[in-house]
């Protein structure tokens, strides 16, 4: 769906992020199970169609479809769905939660039965990153742009079929002064009154309509990105706005000020520019020298926790603390020998040039340029002006 350029750009590898190996379910006490599958994902139709050709994933599609949890967008979250999701946020339940559970993933398994067709969220989403804050923009940037692509798609491939969108979202935003009818409270999904009234004619003919979907995609696969370039994405932000009647006050503080934002949303293109930038910002190394964060502690690995023994196998650790000379540290990260000397080398200032590049790759058997960037990500290393 995206830019045949993204091909042949260079991505973080996000090492930490092993997701059958949580780090988070290791050490922070997620769910080992679910880790950060404790979210309802936004699947548009077309995934949903394409899903239906798995086995695995078209029972878990015909389910949800019999269930209530499908609209002709795909699997969107029903207003009591975001209720429950921010109250997990409110009480800090992510990764942990028992209510708010992918219906996609294999429990006893740990893996994904939509793996293929996952959404754009489940594509990019990393709990840590090599990079640090400039992995995470990266990835939120990619995020936003395949997000967007994806629902422009969705509504091209109903109009396509005969569905019209725009008077889908009229049903939709009217069913806004009858918000608490809506949902189910208990279980998420939208009820029967609420789902005749969004798939109007199509009402029992979803599963017809999401392989429909499914298949213009698949006959346009060359020309989507094109496609979604000409689409303006519509939204029920009446029933959207009504919505928030159904979550507790207490938990209404959790509501992103972007979420009331009204207007046209920007064309993928105009996304795509902004993360084009912040991929070169990524790997660029600046000129100049570059020295050790006085923040930074490289030290020995003590093993004398948990993780320290969960990593016996690296020899040091580094510590990020909260500012210069502080007891308490934001995060750490545990090294081989080779990664720890490569960086303990910039307690003095180093100047970038050649002659670097080739003794840090010489030194830590990674690319230099890559070992600088990531470290700089993370601004263990930083630029020295003395």
């Amino acid at each position: 769906m995206l830019p045949v350029a993204l091909t042949d750009m260079t991505f973080p590898q996000e090492r930490r992020a092993t997701c059958l190996n949580c780090p988070r379910a290791r050490f922070e006490g997620w769910r080992p199970d679910y880790r950060c599958c404790t979210y309802h994902p936004r699947v548009p139709n077309f995934l949903l169609g394409l899903g239906l050709s798995h086995p695995a994933s078209e029972k878990i599609v015909r389910r949800l479809v019999a269930d209530g949890f499908i609209i002709p967008e795909g699997m969107l979250s029903s207003p009591s769905q975001w209720a429950h999701y921010l109250s997990d946020t409110g009480e800090d339940r992510f990764g942990r939660s028992e209510r708010v559970l992918c219906p996609f993933l294999e429990q006893k398994s740990g893996l994904c039965n939509l793996y293929a067709f996952r959404n754009s969220v489940c594509s990019t989403f990393f709990c840590l990153h090599d990079h640090g804050d400039k992995g995470d923009k990266f990835w939120s940037s990619l995020q936003t742009l395949a997000q967007q692509v994806e629902m422009a798609i969705g509504q091209w491939a109903l109009n396509e079929l005969g569905f019209d969108v725009k008077a889908c979202m009229k049903r939709m935003n009217s069913l806004a002064g009858k918000v608490e009818k809506v949902s189910d409270p208990g279980t998420g999904a939208w009820t029967p009154y609420a789902l005749k009234v969004i798939w109007g004619n199509f009402y029992g003919r979803e599963l017809e309509l999401l392989q429909g979907c499914a298949d213009l995609v698949r006959k346009n696969r060359d020309r989507l990105w094109e496609i979604a370039n000409t689409i303006d994405i519509l939204e029920p932000n009446k029933l959207d706005r009504a919505a928030v009647k159904v979550v507790p006050r207490k938990y209404r503080s959790e509501i992103d000020a972007e979420y009331f934002e009204t207007g046209e949303t920007s064309p993928p293109r105009d996304i795509w520019r902004g993360f084009k930038a912040l991929h070169k910002n990524l790997w660029t190394l600046p000129a100049g020298s570059l020295a050790l964060s006085p923040r930074a502690r490289i030290l020995p690995n003590p093993q004398d926790d948990e993780q320290g023994k969960a990593f016996s196998d690296c020899s040091h650790v580094v510590e990020f603390r909260t500012r210069r000379n502080a007891r308490d540290y934001e995060w750490r990260e545990y090294l081989h020998a080779d990664k720890a000397v490569a960086l303990l080398w910039f307690t003095r200032r180093r100047k970038v040039n050649e002659a670097l590049l080739g003794h840090l790759s010489t030194m830590t058997n990674q690319h230099a340029s890559q070992f600088l960037s990531e470290w700089m990500g993370k601004k263990v290393l930083v630029r020295s002006l003395l």
